[in-house]
């Protein structure tokens, strides 16, 4: 017991220490996370189309994450802001699978699925 209050006061501590992010910073991410989330669509769509081994084209929410990870990491180096891309990305993806199979044109997920679509095509990160 001891020891887990000394781990829970040690990343409390931590987390603390964190600063907290910005609105430019937060916009900066969500153009991010919405680039990431259009390529990662595409890439899925043109590969099933070219008849991409299944397997394969699970891999690609990883690499295009671990790619978008690096590009904000170049840009903000040294923040934790990595968890809350990661977390954006992850939570537009499923809000898109949402929209797509509950094909309500009214929900918020597909609100989120053409904001999401939206500004991916049109933001550019790191400008």
């Amino acid at each position: 017991m001891h020891r887990l209050l000394l781990a829970t006061a040690a990343f409390v501590s931590a987390c603390s220490q964190v600063q907290p992010i910005s609105d430019a910073e937060k916009a900066e991410i969500d153009c991010l996370a919405s680039i990431t989330v259009v390529e990662i669509t595409d890439a899925i769509r043109e590969g099933a189309e070219a008849g991409t081994d299944p397997a394969d084209l699970q891999s690609i929410p990883d690499e295009k994450i671990a790619a978008a990870i690096e590009k904000l990491e170049a840009k903000y180096s040294g923040r934790m802001d990595e968890a809350y891309l990661e977390y954006d990305i992850n939570h537009r993806l499923d809000k898109i699978q949402d929209a797509l199979n509950n094909r309500d044109p009214d929900s918020e997920a597909t609100q989120i699925m053409n904001d999401t679509l939206e500004l991916g095509r049109t933001c550019t990160f790191g400008s």
